[in-house]
């Protein structure tokens, strides 16, 4: 659905004692909590909505928040840039206390009060509310650790797991994806934690190059592994700097098997993508696209540029063994689209035998996911 076919829908009240919030860190240190206090409530740049927000990269009506069973589900209405929760493209998810929104880039935290809480932190807005850009502050928490980020980032305290990509359907280990994790004692751990902060001191390129590295560090004694996956930040696609990484890494390496994950939303620029892929070859590095499907499948731009490896997003592969037919006919013909243009297909985020057993019926080449083995270090 469009933004321009978005049909104005009557709004509900929001249940009773419910408590659910938007909120949102502004200049001087402020935190504005936005009252969800009608569903569906409507985000986008269009005025009157429940939430404005009034810059280019939000569509019209970006996005809507509704009633899901005893909770909130929020569904994405066709947008430009994207709906994100917890940094994960979306089109209908739930909503869950505590997640992070992105609607193009704006960042909301989901919040609900407890029993008994009147006074909220900040301002607190009951009616449909426009909210004008400004430059984030943290809460202290993440003042303090954007210090330890620093201290993180030049001594290198991270580590890598790897884990397996197997052949289908004879489920030998084709490869290794490689995941950050960090070191420091009063850092989290995740990266997706661990990159939030990086972006409050515009370190997310450095944080990726510092992952990146630590993954060859690990692997260069190894003369018996696989295909070595090794991600990106979306921000370095739009940077210099990203190459010059690469070029560091293979000769740190030479004799690794590599290959370079890149998100699918940076498929909006396929000739720029077409080069990069050009210049991998010349380094001697596969391309992949993470993720496909999350957002916009961009066939298309993926015909334009395509790349050796297509990872499809685990929403194809969930309950694949029980999907109806539709939905098997058309995930059969973009792996149809896949193998004419000669790539390879990896179904992420398989988690049963039976959801293995349908992927490798189906046609995928590779597969992902805990029940095919959990990430681990190297040794």
């Amino acid at each position: 659905m469009s933004e321009d076919d978005t049909k104005e829908m009557e709004p509900l009240a929001s249940p009773r004692g419910s408590g659910w919030f938007l909120e949102e860190w502004v200049e001087a240190g402020r935190l504005r909590r936005i009252s969800i206090h009608t569903l569906p409530f409507r985000v986008g740049r269009r005025h009157g909505l429940e939430l404005t927000l009034p810059a280019d990269s939000v569509s019209k009506t970006h996005a809507e928040i509704y009633e899901q069973g005893s909770g909130l589900g929020l569904r994405d209405l066709g947008s430009k840039n994207g709906t994100r929760v917890n940094r994960s493209l979306v089109k209908d998810a739930p909503l869950n206390e505590g997640d992070i929104l992105h609607f193009a880039d704006f960042e909301f935290r989901v919040g609900r009060t407890s029993e008994g809480e009147t006074a909220p932190i900040g301002t607190f807005e009951q009616r449909p509310t426009t909210v004008v850009p400004a430059r984030r502050k943290l809460p202290h928490h993440f003042a303090e650790g954007t210090r330890q980020l620093r201290k993180l980032l030049s001594e290198g305290m991270v580590t890598m797991v790897f884990q397996p990509i197997v052949l289908l359907p004879l489920g030998t280990v084709a490869a290794y994806e490689a995941l950050g994790r960090g070191r420091h004692p009063r850092l989290p751990e995740h990266p997706l934690d661990l990159f939030r902060i990086a972006e409050s001191i515009d370190a997310e390129a450095e944080l990726s190059r510092l992952f990146r590295r630590k993954a060859v560090e690990l692997a260069r004694e190894r003369d018996d592994l696989p295909t070595i996956f090794l991600n990106t930040h979306p921000i370095e696609l739009e940077r210099p700097g990203l190459l010059e990484s690469l070029e560091e890494l293979r000769k740190l390496a030479p004799q690794l098997d590599l290959a370079l994950e890149i998100h699918e939303s940076v498929l909006t620029r396929p000739a720029q993508i077409a080069e990069l892929r050009a210049l991998l070859l010349e380094r001697n590095i596969a391309l992949a696209y993470d993720d496909f499907g999350a957002g916009q499948a961009r066939l298309l731009e993926l015909a334009d540029a395509p790349p050796h490896y297509l990872k499809f997003d685990r929403r194809f592969v969930s309950g694949l063994d029980q999907a109806t037919l539709p939905r098997k006919r058309l995930l059969n013909s973009l792996l149809s689209l896949a193998r004419d243009l000669l790539v390879k297909s990896v179904a992420e985020g398989i988690e049963t035998p039976a959801e293995s057993a349908a992927c490798a019926e189906i046609g995928f080449t590779h597969a992902q996911g805990f029940h095919l083995g959990r990430p681990r270090p190297l040794d």
